[in-house]
């Protein structure tokens, strides 16, 4: 049964991207295209929208979905070539979604659910190494504590590197449910949360770079919008909305941009309980002036 993706803040994204007939813009994280279709609805016969991904898979799926609209153009990459792949195009709106969306944590096939019994990548790019199976059985202990508490925020990191060590002594690591069986013995449950949660998310931004890249996305797109263009960002992990909110707070002070959100747009009520995974959602948006 094929999954669905259900867009975050969808009706918030769309009217606070302030969008018009014949506007241009970027989806820079277009995963299974929720919020893209929603765009296209807005921007007449001469709009365009350039939707970028790191997981091909995701792109040649929405090719497939997408492929017949003109005005639709799809790229393989990562957020932070935005500069390179827009190419002559001066957007009017940008949108970032961060993070793992609930298409890949399902459907993957590379370890990101630690429910899973599938080989451990965990990096969006297929091709991309590290993965996740090679760095956990290769790292040194402090590197992996390193990684888990930075990233993480995890506070038993040592004590799930040390385990993580003793384990890989006797036999290589292979599998995601494998690696969350070794921290849930490892440490206590805590509530509804599997103990195994942090130390995934860990050590999927740091194999993807992920922190890194938020940051050179969000340079990109400030060269790239044209003046009293918006850039839209919905962030899931405390690191990443510290450094969009940073980097908003900047442009601000600096009377560069103007934040149209004081505070971060976050999902009603209603909308968590219809989709439990919006439940961390941040929005927040800046026009360029």
């Amino acid at each position: 049964m094929e999954e669905i993706h259900i867009p975050v803040l969808l009706s918030e994204v769309v009217d606070g991207l302030n969008l018009k007939s014949g506007s241009v813009v970027v989806d820079a994280t277009v995963d299974g295209g929720g919020h893209a279709r929603e765009i296209l609805k807005k921007l007449g016969q001469e709009g365009k929208l350039i939707g970028l991904d790191w997981d091909s898979g995701m792109v040649e799926k929405l090719r497939k979905d997408l492929g017949g609209d003109v005005r639709v153009k799809l790229f393989h990459s990562n957020f932070s070539e935005l500069e390179k792949v827009t190419g002559p195009y001066r957007p009017d709106a940008i949108l970032f979604e961060l993070g793992l969306s609930s298409l890949q944590l399902l459907a993957s096939g590379r370890g990101f659910s630690f429910k899973s019994e599938e080989g451990l990548k965990m990096t969006f790019d297929p091709n991309q190494r590290p993965n996740a199976e090679e760095f956990i059985n290769t790292a040194n202990v402090r590197d992996l504590e390193e990684v888990i508490r930075k990233y993480g925020e995890e506070r038993f990191a040592g004590r799930i590197a040390r385990a993580i060590e003793r384990y890989r002594a006797r036999k290589r690591i292979t599998s995601a449910k494998e690696l969350s069986e070794i921290i849930s013995r490892a440490v206590p449950r805590r509530g509804r949360i599997n103990p195994a949660t942090k130390t995934f998310q860990a050590l999927r931004i740091h194999l993807n770079h992920e922190l890194e890249n938020i940051e050179n996305g969000l340079r990109g797109a400030w060269e790239i919008i044209k003046p009293k263009g918006r850039i839209a960002v919905i962030s899931y992990h405390s690191l990443e909305d510290r450094i969009v909110k940073n980097f908003f707070k900047e442009k601000a002070k600096n009377e560069e941009g103007k934040l149209i959100n004081r505070k971060p747009i976050v999902p009603s009520r209603e909308e968590v309980t219809k989709n439990p995974r919006s439940r961390s959602a941040k929005l927040r948006i800046l026009e360029k002036l």
